[in-house]
């Protein structure tokens, strides 16, 4: 029995939670080289059968024979090009051209291009299709569904599954697509299933089922169903039906009758057109060919792929721009010294220093063999300049503490009466100077810290600017020069430069972070994308397989990422000029695992999320732990033993370290230091890609 129908579905169970079950014990049988049509009212679980039929979803028990076999086992061929598959959406990406469509799905059911446009031009003419070089997101509705019919039709399938085909169409061309699927059952023992909300219509088809309720009240032929139920309609038929279903006399006839308005953009034709058309259809031979290979539907899905980003143009805008202005940002507003700060001077010992024109005398006293200073406050003062900060002169600590309340000021440098005396008895004989004379000639400097970055800006600029100024004072005394240093040299550095700012130490931590950003915003939104406009699955029930989608997926971002890599190089090293001590291959390799890093973490949010604003959520809600635990915004010798091993757990903080290595230390991959970051890169990658591979076969 099994071989001699096309499909054959028993006890079918299928229970979505909570609102019970979808189909419940359904028993149905389509034999081969029939148009079957399904009828029932919105919600009764029609297109949940056809979905489970294809092989998109599973039954929670029962059994369907499909074309001989169990769907996705072997020797059934379903899914794969012997079913051509219409769902009730759209599901075409809005990124296809009218052609690029078909193409797309001839290509993965292994037509040539030269088949594909042979039958592209019948179908047009067939269903009326809109301008080939049309986007699919610019055309109406009702064109979008007829383009998305002739997906199914393009390879002329062993079996048609059609959900709700025939929806906006006009009379004439709904009798033409009639004409159509009539020879081809007839001629070529193609078998049509399909569901549709025209009961009448249904009089065309070989056979009819009743679906109410997930069950299927009765399946026959049309005239056997009215002959049987002495009914002059099918909907007096299914009425009585459905009475009988309720054990009631009371019916709800809206369940019957869900005629869909036609749409305003159905194409008319003059009478000639459609005769024409019809002895197209008569002329038309319909050549079955099954010779789909993997080489084939890769190709068509890198074409997908490749036309969907280069007609995404916000995508396209964000992925090309925004690396530039990201690192732009970095250079221009990270690690330069603060500007336009002003410090409040109160000065005992010469006021304002006559508005500058005082500025202090230092002389050697040959006779004393000694040195002697006058208003050396003011030497200070004119040394420091306004290179370092603008300074505004106050009489009092009140003034003072009110501007520092309004931010005008970010501190204030304090001087005695008698700092210049003071300060030479100090260096004369520290032995005996007396403690007054020790707190007197100190500058005494109170900051505001409420930001730190330039309080502790302001304390290292002015202690060496301090310095700087005070040899200077110590040569002009014949002291030597040391004598006015701290007892403490710092030395070049082992590895850097002391002078480097705070921006080459987030250089590679930031790079890092940047490329696992970019990889992981672009590949959250692509298998999201798919699923939303039903082409994934789409192009599951046409034999694509789960890995080949999401390798087509990989190979694309590739190219980007390393575009993105190059780019990012060229404007860190050329352009910024960062200095690398290690080699540029090897940099190259680390900033590639971490984008492939962050390709992986895109799909796997992608995977596990419906929409985009739940991707979205999870992308920037896992980013920004990220990017504060990775040691970009602090040391991780900062942070709390237990935050430090979490820390190291990160997908980016070891490699950050490693690039890190590289580029101050020039260390080769085979440093510790750096091969731990590639082995915990490379176990993230690995680790990820497994999970997005049962992901998307438990969820899909």
């Amino acid at each position: 029995m099994v071989q001699q129908n096309a499909v054959v579905v028993k006890n079918a169970v299928k229970i979505y939670m909570p609102d019970g079950p979808i189909l419940d014990g359904l028993n149905m049988t389509v034999p081969k080289g029939f148009i079957y049509g399904l009828l029932g009212a919105s919600g009764c679980g029609k297109t949940t059968l056809l979905s489970c039929i294809v092989g998109i979803k599973n039954l929670d028990s029962g059994s369907i024979w499909v074309l001989g076999g169990s769907p996705g086992k072997p020797g059934c061929g379903i899914p794969g090009p012997r079913v051509g598959y219409m769902p009730q959406e759209v599901c075409l990406m809005g990124e296809f051209s009218v052609s690029g469509a078909l193409y797309y799905f001839g290509r993965i059911n292994g037509l040539e291009d030269k088949e594909i446009d042979e039958r592209q031009k019948f179908l047009s003419e067939l269903l009326q299709l809109p301008p080939a070089n049309h986007l699919v997101k610019n055309i109406s509705g009702g064109q979008q569904r007829r383009v998305s019919f002739a997906a199914a039709l393009i390879h002329s399938p062993e079996l048609l599954i059609l959900d709700e085909p025939t929806v906006g169409l006009d009379p004439i061309l709904r009798e033409n697509i009639w004409l159509y699927l009539i020879r081809i059952t007839q001629e070529n023992g193609i078998t049509v299933l399909m569901t549709t909300h025209y009961i009448e219509e249904t009089k065309n088809a070989n056979m009819i089922g009743l679906m109410r309720r997930g069950k299927l009240l009765e399946e026959s032929s049309p005239q056997q169903l009215l002959d049987r139920f002495q009914c002059s309609s099918l909907e007096e038929v299914f009425l009585g039906l459905c009475q009988a279903q309720n054990n009631s006399m009371l019916a709800n006839t809206s369940e019957v009758r869900e005629v869909k308005d036609i749409e305003d953009d159905a194409l008319h034709q003059d009478e000639n057109s459609y005769k024409r058309i019809k002895d197209r259809i008569a002329e038309y031979k319909v050549k079955s060919i099954y010779n789909g290979s993997a080489s084939k539907r890769f190709k068509a899905l890198m074409i997908k792929n490749v036309t969907q980003f280069f007609r995404f143009y916000s995508g396209l805008f964000f992925a090309a721009i925004f690396p530039l202005l990201q690192t732009a940002c970095f250079f221009i507003g990270v690690g330069g010294d603060p500007k336009g700060l002003t410090i409040g001077i109160i000065n005992h010992e010469a006021n304002n220093c006559d508005y500058g024109n005082n500025i202090g005398s230092v002389w050697y006293d040959e006779e004393y063999l000694t040195c002697r200073f006058d208003n050396l406050s003011c030497r200070f003062l004119h040394e420091y300049g306004n290179s370092i900060i603008n300074q505004k002169f106050y009489d009092d600590m009140s003034e003072v503490t009110k501007a520092i309340r309004n931010s005008d000021l970010v501190g204030v440098m304090h001087f005695s009466h008698n700092f210049s005396e003071a300060l030479q008895r100090r260096i004369d004989d520290v032995a005996i100077v007396k403690p007054e004379d020790i707190l007197s000639s100190d500058i005494n400097v109170f900051l505001d810290m409420s930001d730190l970055h330039i309080g502790q800006f302001m304390i290292k600029m002015l202690y060496k600017r301090f310095f700087e100024i005070f040899k200077d004072l110590m040569q002009e005394c014949k002291y030597p020069p040391k004598f006015g240093s701290m007892p403490i040299h710092f030395e070049n550095a082992i590895y850097g430069d002391i002078d480097d700012g705070y921006s080459y130490f987030m250089t590679p931590s930031f790079i890092i972070i940047l490329l696992f950003i970019l990889s992981t915003t672009l590949s959250t939104f692509l298998i999201v994308s798919d699923r939303l406009n039903g082409v994934w699955d789409r192009s599951l029930v046409q034999g694509v397989k789960n890995r080949e989608l999401l390798l087509a997926h990989i190979l694309t971002q590739l190219t980007l990422i390393f575009v993105h890599i190059t780019v990012i190089m060229c404007l860190f090293f050329p352009i910024w000029g960062l200095k690398s001590e290690g080699s540029f291959l090897h940099i190259f390799f680390l900033m590639f695992l971490g984008s492939l890093n962050g390709l992986m973490y895109g799909f796997f949010i992608s995977t596990m999320c419906k929409t985009h604003m739940m991707a979205n959520y999870a992308s920037i809600g896992s980013l920004v732990p990220l990017l504060i635990v990775n040691g970009t915004l602090w040391p991780l010798e900062g942070m709390p033993n237990i935050l430090r091993y979490i820390s190291y757990c990160a997908p980016t903080t070891l490699l950050s370290l490693a690039l890190r290595a590289v580029i101050f230390k020039g260390y080769s991959l085979a440093e510790e230091e750096v091969y731990v970051g590639i082995l915990v890169s490379v176990a993230y990658i690995i680790i990820l890609f497994i999970i997005v591979l049962f992901g998307i076969r438990w969820k899909f």
